[in-house]
């Protein structure tokens, strides 16, 4: 009884400390624009934007998005040989999976765009190049998970301006699983009222 006491104490004085860290979390859905220069990007024209948040940090710390279902974050990021911009951000994902894709492409009247996109959840970050205009998937990702677009890591120089865009679709539950689920809630609650 001492240890469940004990336990129950710990628990309570962890609670805030949680709260606390969660608390400058922004939960999103949807479609959300990051406001960095050459604002918008021209992949969210015409959509209807549920979150417009400022320009993220050169860092991966802020923000810190709680993804509450399929999030798509339109970007813009400029680097400037003086400036050196980056646009670095976290998800948290939670418990549920997520399809992650990332998508670049330069401002209209650029050369190019190229640099590294870098992820993670600590330490060194998972990096790969990209250049001019594409896409990329990136995996499938839960918990909570670092990302930045770097552009600074690229050669072209002395103005570099380009938009990116992160995708984020919640993988689906297979139909097998919901079906196996709903059989051992049954199974559950028939032995729930076997004993009764």
């Amino acid at each position: 009884m001492k240890f469940l006491g004990l336990a129950l104490a710990a628990a309570l004085l962890a609670f805030p400390l949680a709260s606390a860290e969660k608390a400058h979390a922004i939960p999103v859905s949807g479609n959300v624009t990051e406001g960095g220069p050459n604002f918008p990007n021209p992949d969210s024209n015409g959509l209807v934007i549920d979150h417009a948040l400022n320009d993220f940090s050169n860092g991966t710390g802020s923000p810190v998005l709680d993804l509450t279902g399929d999030t798509h974050i339109f970007g813009t990021v400029r680097h400037l040989n003086s400036t050196k911009h980056k646009d670095g951000w976290t998800m948290n994902f939670g418990a549920t999976l997520y399809n992650v894709m990332f998508s670049w492409m330069p401002f209209s009247d650029q050369v190019g765009f190229d640099g590294n996109f870098n992820y993670g959840t600590a330490g060194p970050l998972t990096s790969f190049g990209f250049d001019g205009s594409g896409s990329q998937w990136i995996g499938v990702f839960s918990g909570t998970w670092k990302f930045q677009v770097d552009p600074i890591a690229g050669v072209i120089a002395p103005t570099e301006d380009g938009y990116w865009t992160v995708k984020a679709t919640v993988v689906p539950l297979p139909a097998g699983g919901l079906l196996l689920l709903t059989a051992l809630g049954g199974m559950a609650l028939y032995r729930s009222r076997r004993k009764a």
